[in-house]
């Protein structure tokens, strides 16, 4: 009996150690898989843990501010900042990690990438093609590598055909991809196509260009620049330059767009308000091609207008003044390309001044929609309308950010590196 007794005693202290053992490696098991380690930040940070919200507190600060400088081309405290700029830019703020670089290049050569991370799909739409967007593009793509929540980037391009923006963005719906990061430069003509998406539970997050009111309830949320005041600001600077009573030569891209209806009546309010004068208006498509063709059509009618505002890089405007030894016009452009930088400087070694007011060219608000989409997956309450301001500031004051490794066609400012900058310009 007692051999039977010391028998029972060692069973049940081994399946007791059994169990114990059991215990720990299926709680080891769980804690394995309830997380999943992110990229390594810049700046002595460390990598963001899956559903950790990056933030405006949890980076460095130096970096952060540095990465505020570069993007708005002037000093802007994060605490003037709404929260969901300030997060974007600490996500931005992060250096990446050799894999991250690696995952960049190869997501721009395809038409989708896999992060080997995360769960949610996030989906940029593209719905014109120029420089301009190929940057916009990169810098989206930076950005949903920094959170390791993305588990798939898809992108989706058009070029400047409302049709073909609309099919895309069916496309993405019948994908059911989470997240969708657009540039809504149709305006209100897509706003049925956003609406679908909505209806499936997509979150849509228009960036740049603002919907019309009767649209705003299509998305899920806007991060629009505030083209109106920037503008405004923008033509104040040309009156207090210039004087009262000039002319002036409108320019935008492609005809109807938003963008244009936005800043344009903003700009006019406050050039007619002080006695100018518009001579002409154009249309450029925002190519090189359609900027030369608006400028010889400009000097060929004999107009000279005091000044020239245009919502892309003003190279070719200012190129026949510069190469007759010619004082051009003044310029204003809430988007100017490096290769206006070098233009200026040529310039001005060459004794021709040339006068100009710039806005940091807004190429990276893809990157505010991503983290406001990944916001609102995780279930972050933010805005319907996320307030951005781009303040305008005079060419001159930034001519010390120009660099020889940066690629002429890359816009003022972009927070890629060059070597990104020129994945980004080449990818397909």
């Amino acid at each position: 009996m007692k051999m039977a007794s010391r028998a029972r005693t060692g069973l049940n202290k081994n399946r007791s150690v059994l169990q114990l053992l059991v215990a720990f490696l299926l709680a080891a098991l769980l804690a394995g898989c309830s997380t999943t380690t992110g990229p390594s930040g810049g700046s002595g940070t460390t990598g963001a843990a899956s559903g950790e919200d990056i933030t405006a507190e949890s980076v460095d600060q130096q970096a952060l501010a540095a990465t505020i400088k570069k993007t708005f081309l002037t000093v802007i405290p994060v605490s003037e900042l709404d929260p969901v700029v300030a997060d974007a830019m600490a996500a931005a703020s992060r250096s990446f990690t050799p894999e991250q670089n690696e995952l960049f290049k190869t997501c721009l050569q395809q038409g989708s990438c896999d992060t080997g991370r995360g769960s949610l799909t996030v989906a940029l739409a593209m719905q014109n093609a120029n420089p301009w967007v190929s940057v916009f593009r990169g810098e989206a793509t930076a950005q949903a590598l920094a959170y390791p929540q993305v588990k798939r980037i898809v992108y989706n391009n058009a070029n400047g055909d409302v049709a073909a923006v609309l099919a895309n963005l069916r496309s993405l719906i019948a994908q059911r991809v989470d997240i969708i990061v657009t540039d809504p430069v149709f305006g209100g003509a897509i706003a049925s196509a956003l609406q679908q998406a909505k209806q499936a539970g997509i979150t849509v997050v228009t960036v740049n260009s603002e919907l019309p009111d009767d649209a705003a309830s299509s998305v899920s949320a806007q991060v629009p620049l505030s083209l109106c005041d920037l503008y405004t600001e923008g033509a104040q600077a040309l009156v207090k330059e210039l004087g009262n009573d000039k002319s002036y030569a409108l320019y935008t891209g492609i005809p109807g767009n938003s963008s244009a209806a936005a800043w344009q009546p903003c700009a006019k309010k406050v050039l007619d308000g002080a006695g100018w004068t518009q001579v002409t208006e154009g249309f450029t498509q925002w190519t090189p091609q359609g900027a030369a063709q608006a400028a010889n059509a400009l000097l060929a009618s004999g107009q000279e207008p005091a000044a020239i505002i245009y919502d892309y890089t003003t190279d070719d405007f200012a190129k026949p003044y510069i190469d007759e030894g010619r004082t051009p016009p003044a310029f204003l452009s809430d988007v100017m390309n490096y290769s206006w930088l070098s233009l200026v400087q040529q310039a001005k070694q060459a004794g021709t001044n040339v006068t100009s007011w710039l806005a940091s060219s807004h190429v990276w608000f893809g990157r505010f929609g991503v983290t406001a989409g990944v916001k609102i997956k995780e279930g972050q309450q933010i805005p319907a309308e996320v307030p951005v301001r781009v303040p305008t500031v005079e060419t001159d004051s930034v001519l010390d950010t120009n660099s020889a490794d940066i690629p002429s066609n890359v816009p003022v400012s972009t927070l890629l590196t060059p070597e990104q900058m020129k994945l980004a310009l080449a990818a397909p």
